[in-house]
């Protein structure tokens, strides 16, 4: 966490552009959290190496119990509008969320209560067309599309019903695109992800199953599943007795009766190994950096894979410190 006057004195010029895209008073700020921020969400402390900037000011007169965040690109335009439940980077979001462009258009809005996606989304194109509407389901662990459309305003599915594209963030790689029925992905699919790796999939019920995917060298792969999830060898009842076994509870902590949770997120490679291990949220006295140690001494999980291919998956696990209660006799 990066407070108001450390920004100040390192990025003045980003500051007044900041105060100047969103009317932020010099009060407002002086009383706001600042992070500078990657797009993969992971928290810098120089903003000549972040991507955006996250501003978290305290609850206003309109949702008391949710802190104001806003987020804004380098050059001061608004990204990101809305507010949280939890006054960290991790958000929990709560009511209307608004993201933009960095042309200053409408990107998303969405509404979330507690932290999950609430009824219905509209997202739109770069050039302020409507791109499509859907509503998250809980249960599915699905988008369901209800309307979608062409850049050039064409409907290309409505009621649930017909053709959607899919574009990566910068809208510059379509990364699927096939029938939909229901709102859901129905029947073949094609597209590109990382980039240059090719893929051809079937669809049933919104969910992929087999399928083949290309690599640039040539290299063809076959999958069954379309996304599987990393996973510690023996299953997460393993990770946990490996981290039972091997935590030791920090003396400073112990005196001083420090007890929760350490929140930390690593990244899974693809070839099993954890990486870029933080702390998102800690308790201090040696807690965090035990908890840190004992992640970076895992052994390798086994990687995830989307469309076949090891990829790098990005992780978060809560650690628990606690003291056991002696009991008097």
């Amino acid at each position: 966490m990066i407070r108001k006057i450390l920004f100040i004195i390192s990025i003045s010029m980003g500051y007044y552009s900041i105060a100047n895209a969103q009317a932020l008073t010099k009060e407002e700020l002086d009383h706001s959290d600042i992070y500078f921020l990657k797009k993969s969400g992971e928290s810098v402390t120089v903003k000549d190496s972040a991507d955006y900037i996250r501003v978290i000011s305290p609850p206003d007169t309109e949702v008391r119990n949710a802190y104001v965040v806003r987020d804004f690109y380098l050059n001061g335009k608004p990204k990101m509008t809305g507010r949280t439940l939890t006054p960290t980077i991790q958000l929990k979001k709560q009511g209307i969320f608004v993201e933009y462009f960095p042309n200053g258009r409408r990107k998303t809005i969405e509404n979330y209560e507690n932290g999950d996606l609430a009824g219905e989304a509209t997202h739109y194109y770069p050039n302020g067309k409507l791109y499509y509407i859907s509503a998250y389901d809980k249960d599915k662990k699905l988008n369901i599309v209800s309307e979608a459309r062409d850049s050039t305003g064409k409907v290309t599915a409505e009621a649930g019903k017909g053709t959607w594209t899919v574009f990566d963030d910068d809208f510059k790689i379509v990364t699927g695109q096939g029938p939909i029925d229901r709102g859901l992905k129905e029947g073949g699919w094609s597209g590109i992800f990382s980039d240059s790796i090719k893929y051809v999939c079937m669809f049933k019920d919104g969910k992929g199953a087999s399928g083949i995917s290309y690599l640039p060298s040539g290299k063809i792969n076959q999958f069954s599943e379309v996304e599987v999830e990393p996973s510690f060898k023996g299953g997460m009842s393993d990770f946990y007795k490996y981290l039972a076994m091997n935590i030791h509870y920090p003396a400073t902590a112990k005196e001083n009766n420090i007890q929760g949770k350490v929140f930390l997120t690593f990244t899974i490679e693809s070839d099993g190994k954890l990486d870029k291990i933080k702390v998102l949220r800690g308790i201090g006295s040696g807690c965090d950096e035990e908890a840190m140690r004992v992640i970076s001494a895992s052994p390798r999980w086994k990687p995830g894979y989307l469309y076949g291919i090891p990829v790098n998956v990005k992780y978060q696990v809560p650690i628990g410190f606690f003291l056991q209660q002696e009991t008097v006799r």
